[in-house]
């Protein structure tokens, strides 16, 4: 049977999405997820006014550009790494040690910028932060086959994905008011503190959540196999360097991760040409990104309600060529009729396509990977995608800058049509990659 015949499900009731949101363990998992992702929010949010709060108005820029690095550093040095020391360790308890280390972390913030006034203390516990980010979602992905069956993973993938759209638009739009409201000075809290004390708080729900999963899911059960022993680095690189291997060999891996390209391509161009023009071109300024980007967020969870039910019999990798097939056709759409009010609907329809993709492509990487190398996998994931989005905004950059001292008009709009080709013409070396038609 081809890779692809076997990666279809029939639709049944147990692999709804009402399916998997009932089992207890995994139910647990969201509920966690959701409230964390919501101080997740918050967190970036109080990171932003305490740079704002703390940074001269001519340095306000360098500072933020200070903080990006910190966003973004840790995958970049220790992802696969990370994912390495997590195969070898046992999930639940990296996921609740992290959300334990997370609350510490993030409470003690405010204290220790009152205590010495620099921003430097902020960026080392924000790094401490999203470094134990890394460990955590990679062994949350890396414990999802193990708390739904093999036929519920897409199931389980959407569910995961819609709650997080969901907590993102509710984070990003209701987080300024609520760390904003006037109870926070009565207690003596600066708006930047109440933001970070809420997210705290959420770490330490999420980690009561996964302790709730450990007790369901060992509950008479049997002892979990003994972890293989970290001796040295050297171990946790030969395991990077398998990791690679395995994907290199698997065609259902070779697949996902080729389309990851095509995703962070996609990604970093609708940041860049995106963002600056509604801001500056079509004079809508940071509002009309923040609109924009929770309608593209609302759109993400529609595609996931949808491909969760009524589109979970397609094969995982028809609903990425298609789904990325429809972004591409969708940017070109963008790009030729330049407008916010076309931008608009063309941001919810590229979310309902952006949505499934994302689902089939970790989908993908559950079903082939193999058990003691899942996390390895999906913390080299996110390395992938970051290092596709650096280098494609760093090109659509400055592609639009020398496209504008040349004296092309509207180089933003260019940028959209001309990425939107690439990805409809990278779409048949794409499906060479299928898994049903590559041998072995």
């Amino acid at each position: 049977m081809s890779a692809e015949l076997a990666s279809r499900v029939p639709l049944s009731d147990d692999n709804s999405l009402g399916a998997v949101v009932r089992r207890p363990g995994f139910l647990l998992l969201v509920i966690g997820q959701t409230i964390s992702q919501l101080g997740d929010k918050l967190h970036h949010m109080a990171l932003i006014a305490l740079v704002g709060a703390g940074a001269r108005v001519e340095t306000g820029g360098i500072e933020l550009a200070k903080l990006s690095v910190v966003f973004t550093a840790p995958v970049v040095l220790f992802g696969p790494l990370a994912g390495a020391m997590v195969d070898r360790w046992n999930k639940r308890s990296v996921m609740v040690l992290c959300d334990i280390l997370r609350t510490l972390l993030v409470f003690s913030i405010p204290w220790l910028y009152a205590s010495t006034g620099h921003l430097y203390v902020v960026y080392g516990i924000a790094f401490l932060v999203f470094l134990l980010g890394i460990f955590f979602n990679s062994a949350k992905m890396a414990l999802i086959p193990d708390l739904v069956e093999r036929h519920q993973l897409l199931a389980a993938n959407a569910a995961l994905t819609g709650v997080g759209r969901i907590a993102t638009v509710v984070g990003i739009v209701g987080g300024g008011v609520l760390i904003g409201l006037p109870v926070w000075r009565r207690l003596g809290w600066s708006d930047y503190a109440a933001g970070f004390y809420l997210d705290a708080a959420s770490f330490l729900v999420s980690a009561l959540a996964l302790i709730g999963i450990v007790v369901l899911t060992t509950r008479g059960s049997t002892p979990a196999p003994s972890r293989r022993p970290i001796r040295g680095p050297g171990a946790l690189l030969s395991d990077v360097r398998e990791s690679v291997r395995v994907i290199h060999r698997t065609p259902g891996l070779r697949f996902a991760f080729g389309s990851l390209i095509l995703l962070g391509t996609f990604a970093s161009t609708v940041y860049v040409a995106m963002t600056v023009s509604v801001q500056t071109v079509m004079g809508r300024g940071t509002a009309g990104v923040g609109v924009l980007g929770g309608v593209l967020a609302a759109g993400m969870v529609l595609g996931s309600v949808v491909v969760g039910s009524v589109a979970r019999r397609l094969p995982r990798p028809v609903l990425i060529e298609r789904g990325i097939g429809v972004i591409g056709l969708l940017m070109l759409v963008g790009g030729t009729f330049f407008s916010y009010a076309v931008l608009l609907p063309v941001a919810f329809a590229g979310g309902a396509m952006l949505g499934p993709v994302m689902i089939a492509q970790d989908t993908l990487l559950h079903e082939h990977a193999p058990p003691d190398a899942r996390a390895v996998l999906f913390s080299s994931k996110d390395l992938l995608v970051a290092a596709v989005f650096a280098v494609t905004a760093f090109l659509v950059g400055g592609g639009v800058y020398l496209l504008g001292r040349m004296g092309v008009a509207e180089p933003y709009r260019w940028s959209l049509a001309v990425i939107g080709g690439v990805l409809l013409a990278a779409l048949p070396v794409l499906r060479s990659l299928r898994p049903d038609q590559t041998p072995g």
